[in-house]
């Protein structure tokens, strides 16, 4: 299976730093480790000045790690300031492999499939497609696996469908089956949490529904092609259900408006969206009749 539109991407890492305060500061009631992950994502903080808390924080808690989600996250978030803010790929590595070797401890699933894109990441900036492309692929199933529907399997897998599409010129059956669990992701995000699918995220799956999924010649044909490819669920979320089909059609539109403006843009896919929308609403007065 060719798809048509494929370019080659730009290697997409996390976002760019900024800020000026010397220190993380702790409000008052915050632990240490929330208190860090609040700085990692409001970026107000010197990136040297954040490592360094970072690391004295792991000194300090390492021997005795907390068993709870915000140690997997802390130790991805130091590997994300290490790779983006300081530039140093060894160090963001360690970071990466210390939370995977401590699932056990934090049992966070989705900390495993963010330390397992970003070791693909930084195996690709390096040059290493070959290493990069099972690390993509391993961390999209392990987050499919644990049904992790976060960004970042969506972005896990579809770093995976890209590189597999560049090493053997067609999409692969394991690749597509990738594919079509992002998409499945990134419908139940738009319908339960839109604020999580950023510009990027949209950008990078937008690209691969256009060259892969979207019908060349008549849109009406988008919900009998998405229903045939596997798989067709994750969890209770299926690609038949209304709201699942609001949400695809509204993905395509959005997809087709920025990809293919030349080929006339997402306008059927979004009278589609409207018409899947009144669909899924009405299901759901029904239902709480």
């Amino acid at each position: 299976m060719v798809g048509r539109g494929v370019e080659r991407q730009r290697v997409e890492g996390w976002a760019p730093s900024g800020g000026q305060d010397a220190a993380p500061r702790q409000p008052a009631g915050m632990s240490e480790l929330a208190a860090f992950l609040r700085a990692h994502v409001q970026r107000e903080t010197v990136p040297v000045a954040l490592y360094a808390a970072g690391e004295g924080l792991y000194q300090r808690l390492s021997a005795a790690p907390p068993a709870e989600a915000d140690w997997g996250r802390f130790l991805v978030a130091m590997g994300e300031v290490a790779a983006e803010r300081l530039d140093d790929g060894a160090a963001a590595a360690r970071w990466f492999r210390r939370c995977l070797d401590q699932e056990a401890v934090h049992h966070d699933a989705e900390s495993c499939v963010a330390a397992g894109f970003g070791q693909g990441v930084l195996w690709e900036r390096a040059g290493d497609p070959g290493r990069a492309l099972p690390a993509y692929r391993a961390a999209a199933t392990e987050g499919f696996r644990c049904l992790v529907m976060r960004p970042a399997t969506v972005r896990a897998a579809s770093a995976a469908v890209r590189l597999g599409f560049d090493r053997a010129g067609a999409l692969q059956p394991g690749d597509a089956a990738l594919a079509k669990q992002a998409w499945l992701v990134l419908t139940w995000l738009h319908s339960n949490e839109p604020a999580a699918i950023d510009p990027v995220l949209i950008e990078e799956a937008g690209r691969q529904l256009c060259a892969f999924l979207l019908p060349e010649d008549d849109p009406t044909r988008l919900a009998a092609v998405w229903r045939a490819w596997p798989p067709h669920a994750l969890g209770d979320w299926n690609d038949a259900s209304p709201a699942c089909l609001a949400a695809l059609f509204a993905l395509a539109a959005r997809a087709a408006d920025h990809h293919l403006s030349d080929e006339g843009g997402g306008a059927a896919y979004w009278l589609l969206a409207e018409a899947a929308r009144g669909k899924a609403e009405g299901g759901r007065r029904k239902a709480e009749e």
